[in-house]
């Protein structure tokens, strides 16, 4: 069965899946160069086909998804259209559809236009954040973008209404229901290119279950949803489910706030207004978790009667007044050329611990509703934005009461195309899984179109003779890159297929000596970065342990945090000993004999590895990206698909 994937909303993609494993994958912000982008281009789409070597009329069922609250929109409807009928091609359960026959146009919805070209609302937070993603909205007038609503309200129980707090939901027996495994779609007909292929729409957090629990190739698991900038009301924000074989079964939303909370305290504290919770996660190693209050401990139904005003209002308002009580100065709050000053990094620590408590409560009370079923379950599956946070996937795996957690490196909303076509290949047609494991499996995250040579050459004569090239394709380059690594140079790595989700994993990478300490600043130079930002090690797998501790290994997608052993790689150890690591093996390929080559060379199985970007962009895609981002910035050297290039 082959199965195309859709998203359309933040981090926008496709994908296709044939008999359960994805054979491509492209996320939109990659080819547009906008990053996080939203909505869906047909090239996006063509691409992802072309790359499987699949023609539409090939294809058995699609499989569409968004963000919550943004409708599906496309830069050419007349070539890639999505309907809602009211019967379901396949026969399949539909809990909804069984209920309210006229469900979509019923609950149809969308926001982003609304945002984008009402004045009052394009001038809010949201107005100008769907802005930066969704640009081309500046050429088009609004009766020339037409959209097609998106479904974000399914099926629902009286339980769930009445949104209980954690130590409510952690005595409530949460076991699976057949009603709900088959109440978070609804039919679609997508048209593309003429050709018409059934599918389903397939709600936001299924497919981030969908995405995680079916990568993890595990027989049974239990898996947490939450979605950065998500408020907490409903299953909106996130929820609880129960994968068990092919099946996935909600179970119950957890009313987790946690979300928009830490992108509200990282924008108040002036570190962006698009994505600041990965610089928060790194601010907080500079702080002290001071102003923590366990009063802010819980979801929204514990938290909605001890605050008149949303709950992130009163956390800032809270650690503004300790700071004022304690004798900080404030003079430095919210100002980013000041962001490890006390007040800030105070803040951003106690941000930290609210966070990993209250995360690690949820996975108490999803671990005692299954008990309280009489489910037991080794093993967490964690997805959503919120699985970023590094740390905190360390306290859950480490303190929590789940012996296997598993976190996919697409965790974001550039991975749920690939967990909604899962969702439905196997939980909604009921196919079967593809060897099922009791330990969790680590699928390659490289999953982007690899460069031909001839695709290389073109970009390379492109240049002219501003650059010198070394073709060491018959050779292969990872012995004159451990050199280059050992004279400290800085190079910059494109290899193969790029990564999914939103870490570079070594395919498209900033490499460098971890020895030496001022690489930390000299990469941030390079990379027109805060100074205070902290670097990654990559360390070969079979050495990890010696090297790192306080972390699940393998980690081969840089989600979990640990504590460095040594002192001998100064430049990818933060200020509180941690590091974010990346375990590498023989599957990464050229990146795993480049790290083997250098520890031949120098006792340390470790590099430094970054994302290959400039300030503001998505992740390189293509060679002729490499090539630009070189010649515009200060790295040393470009190992481009087995081309050694230096400036001329």
């Amino acid at each position: 069965m082959i199965v195309l994937g859709l998203h359309f909303g933040h981090d926008a993609a496709a994908t296709v899946v044939r008999d359960g494993a994805v054979v491509s994958y492209v996320l939109r912000e990659r080819h547009t160069r906008v990053k996080h982008a939203a909505s869906l281009d047909v090239a996006t789409v063509r691409r992802a086909l072309a790359v499987a070597g699949v023609q539409p009329g090939e294809l058995d069922a699609v499989a569409v998804c968004s963000t919550q609250n943004v409708e599906l929109i496309v830069d050419d409807p007349a070539a890639l259209s999505v309907t809602y009928p009211r019967t379901d091609p396949f026969g399949r359960p539909c809990s909804l559809l069984q209920q309210e026959p006229d469900a979509a146009e019923r609950r149809g919805t969308g926001t982003l236009l609304h945002f984008l070209y009402d004045p009052d609302l394009a001038a809010t937070w949201l107005g100008r954040s769907y802005a930066r993603l969704y640009p081309e909205h500046t050429s088009l007038d609004r009766a020339d973008v037409p959209a097609t609503p998106w479904i974000d309200d399914f099926v629902t129980t009286p339980e769930w209404d009445a949104a209980r707090g954690l130590a409510d939901l952690a005595a409530t027996p949460l076991a699976p229901d057949e009603r709900l495994r088959y109440g978070f779609h609804l039919p679609v007909e997508v048209t593309l290119d003429g050709v018409t292929v059934p599918g389903y729409a397939v709600h936001h957090h299924l497919a981030h279950a969908g995405s995680v629990y079916y990568a993890s190739g595990l027989a049974e698991a239990a898996v947490l949803t939450h979605d950065g900038y998500a408020e907490g009301e409903s299953y909106h924000s996130g929820m609880y489910y129960l994968g068990r074989g092919n099946a996935l079964y909600p179970l119950s939303p957890h009313h987790l706030g946690l979300g928009g909370l830490y992108d509200r305290v990282g924008a108040a504290l002036g570190l962006g207004v698009v994505g600041p919770a990965g610089k928060l996660m790194g601010l907080a190693a500079y702080g002290r978790p001071r102003f923590y209050s366990s009063r802010f401990l819980g979801n929204h139904a514990d938290l909605r009667e001890r605050f008149p005003v949303d709950v992130a209002t009163a956390w800032l308002r809270h650690c503004r007044r300790e700071a004022e009580r304690m004798g900080y100065d404030l003079t430095p709050y919210g100002d980013p050329e000041q962001a490890t000053a006390p007040v800030n990094a105070d803040i951003a620590a106690s941000t930290q611990k609210l966070f990993e408590e209250t995360r690690m409560e949820a996975v108490r009370a999803l671990h005692a509703a299954l008990g309280a079923a009489g489910l037991t379950t080794g093993a967490l599956c964690l997805s959503g934005g919120t699985a970023l946070n590094c740390p905190s996937n360390s306290r859950i795996a480490q303190d929590g009461p789940f012996p296997q957690v598993f976190v996919e490196p697409a965790c974001d909303d550039g991975g749920i195309a690939v967990g909604a076509a899962l969702a439905v290949h196997h939980s909604i047609l009921d196919r079967p899984l593809r060897e099922p494991s009791d330990e969790p499996r680590f699928p390659s995250p490289y999953l982007g179109a690899a460069p031909d040579d001839d695709a290389v050459d073109r970009a390379v004569a492109a240049v002219g003779d501003r650059i010198r090239v070394e073709d060491l394709r018959d050779e292969g380059p990872a012995r004159r890159a451990a050199e280059d690594l050992v004279a400290n140079r800085v190079l910059a790595w494109f290899d193969g297929g790029s990564e999914a989700g939103p870490r570079a994993l070594g395919h498209r990478s900033i490499l460098a000596d971890p020895r030496d300490a001022s690489n930390w600043p000299r990469v941030n130079r390079i990379k027109t970065r805060e100074s205070w930002r902290p670097f990654a090690p990559a360390v070969l797998a079979e050495h990890a342990a010696d090297w790192f501790r306080d972390l699940p290994l393998p980690s081969p997608y840089m989600l979990f945090n640990a504590v460095v052993r040594r002192a001998d790689i100064p430049a990818v150890t933060h200020v509180d000993g941690t590091a974010r690591i990346q375990t590498v093996d023989a599957s990464a390929g050229g990146y795993h004999a480049v790290i083997s080559a250098f520890h031949d060379r120098t006792g340390v199985p470790v590099v430094m590895n970054t994302s290959l970007n400039g300030p503001g962009e998505p992740i390189v895609e293509r060679p002729e990206e490499a090539l630009d981002l070189f010649l515009k910035t200060e790295l040393d050297v470009l190992y481009l698909s087995g081309l050694r290039i230096t400036r001329a």
